[in-house]
Formats: C-alpha cells, structure tokens, sequence
C-alpha cells in the first residue's frame, strides 16, 4: 500500500510518518512537503499543492492520502484569499484526484465556532466564526457530498488543539497551549493569555497520529466529519501537572478575552460516533503531559 503525507515536515506530519514507519513496515511511504529541514523516515516529494500537476502526481502515486497541510487560523484570518486556496481548493481537489481512493483530512474543531452549547457531541451544528473554521467546514460539505457519490473513500477528523508544538508556532492562535510546556521545562517565565479557569480540548501529537493512521489504514468511512475525542483540560489542572516534570514558578496569567473566547471556554465532549469507531483521548492528563514532554 503507498500511503502520501502532505504536510509532512510540520508537527504531527513528523508523528504520523513515524508512527507508519515504526508500525506499518509494509506501507510504502511518500512524504510531502514544501520544504524538509531533516532526514525523513520515507522518500520526500517536495513543491506546492496549490500548483494542479504537483497535486495529480501525488494522487497518481497514492492508494492513500493523509492531508494534513494547511494554513493555521492566525494566518487564515490574515489572509482570506490564501486560506482558500489551501484550506479549500487544495483539499477539494484532492478528492477530486483520488478518485475513488482513501483520502484522510485534518479537520478542525474550529467549525464550531466560539458560543458553544453543553454539551458538544456529535449533533452539536456547525457555526464557525473565522476564516479557517469556514473553509474546513465547506471541506466537510464537499467530502461528504463525495463519500456518497462513491467518489472517495475516508474520513475527515476534526482535530482538538494539539500538544505540544514547537515554542511560537507561527501562525497558530493556540500556540500558548504548546507554548507552556516549554516555558515549564525550561523553567522560563511565561504569561498565558487565559485564567488558570479556561478549558481546552487537548491531544498528544503521539495520540493524533494513532487516530490518523487509523484512519488512513482502515476500512471505514463516513460522510460526516467525526470529531475526535479529547480530554477537556482546565489550565489550571494543566499547570499543576507540569509542576510534577518541571519548574512553573515563572508562569502567570494575563487573560485576553478574544484568546479566552476563542480557546479557553470549551465545555464537556462527548464522541460516541469516534468512540465506537476506535478513535481515543490520552485518557488521562497525567499521561497526555508526559506524553507531550516525551516528544519535545
């Protein structure tokens, strides 16, 4: 089986490529990117999805494609026009261009929007509130529209906010998720932008990469976008348990109500459709931090 990463460099690119290479020996990888900055575990395929035969070749040379490539929600909302063409016209077309094959899509919990109702699940409406949270939610539309032509098979995966990424994720509004990891095992001062009384929905880059992978290698489909299950973490929970792996003295809060809105008011979840197919949290916020630490 040729199974193709977009996204290949970034953070979970990296996890998902090794976990296939550590796991799935018998898949035959492609990595892809624009651009590697370190050894790859698989052969890399470099240029720009929005560019249409660079696209067609991946899909020519795939049974299977785990999209991950996008512009964050930072940069999105920075510039509409360059957020449709990567958040939307590239994944369309790669529904397009497999034809029939298995294509699986990060999506994003930013469909949801900000005013979120108690609880979410998996009838919660659709309402996004950015750029990015609108184009992921047109990219639902036209793969389910797709999965029931038969026109592909596959999923698409709405990503919780995951952790942790490298220190100023470029782009990134949540990037003070990840960030506080390293300000905690660097024993830096850092300010959040939230109350230790704001709650995210967090997973391990570790964790997304076994739910992608699974994915990518199973027989299921669906037509409506699957949310992920995640465990709903309260920051202050969060930097009471990197007090046990590292130094917190340095970190205070400065709350910004935009950053609360955005990321810090998320209410209980629940995934039964995730759930029943395999799909898992960390399951505890102990082992999704010592997780995370690990993989820094």
């Amino acid at each position: 089986m040729r199974v193709a990463i977009t996204g290949a460099a970034g953070f979970v690119g990296r996890a998902v490529a090794a976990r296939l290479a550590t796991q799935h020996p018998e898949v035959a990888l492609l990595l892809v990117d624009r651009a590697f900055d370190r050894a790859g575990v698989a052969p890399t395929l470099t240029g720009d999805l929005t560019d249409a035969g660079f696209l067609r070749a991946i899909c020519d040379r795939s049974d299977v494609v785990i999209h991950l490539a996008a512009l964050p929600g930072g940069a999105a909302e920075q510039d509409a026009a360059a957020s449709r063409a990567i958040n939307l016209d590239v994944p369309l077309a790669l529904i397009d261009g497999m034809a029939g094959r298995r294509l699986v899509i990060a999506g994003s919990i930013a469909v949801f929007g900000h005013a979120l109702a108690e609880p979410v699940d998996d009838m919660t409406p659709v309402r996004p509130a950015s750029v990015y949270g609108t184009h992921k939610a047109m990219v639902e539309l036209a793969f389910a529209d797709a999965v029931r032509r038969a026109a592909v098979a596959g999923m698409v995966l709405r990503l919780p906010g995951i952790v942790a990424r490298p220190a100023a994720g470029n782009g990134f509004g949540s990037a003070f998720l990840s960030d506080v990891f390293h300000a905690a095992r660097q024993g830096r001062r850092y300010t959040l932008p939230a109350a230790a009384d704001a709650t995210s929905w967090l997973m391990s880059a570790r964790t997304c990469a076994a739910n992608l992978v699974a994915a990518a290698l199973g027989p299921d489909s669906a037509q409506a976008a699957v949310t992920l299950p995640a465990l709903r973490v309260r920051i202050g929970d969060l930097i009471a348990e990197l007090a046990r792996h590292g130094d917190v003295g340095g970190i205070d809060h400065a709350e910004d109500a935009a950053t609360r809105r955005m990321f810090g008011s998320y209410p209980p979840l629940a995934t039964p459709r995730a759930d029943a197919l395999g799909f898992a949290h960390d399951g505890t916020l102990a082992q999704l931090v010592e997780t995370a630490l690990a993989d820094i």
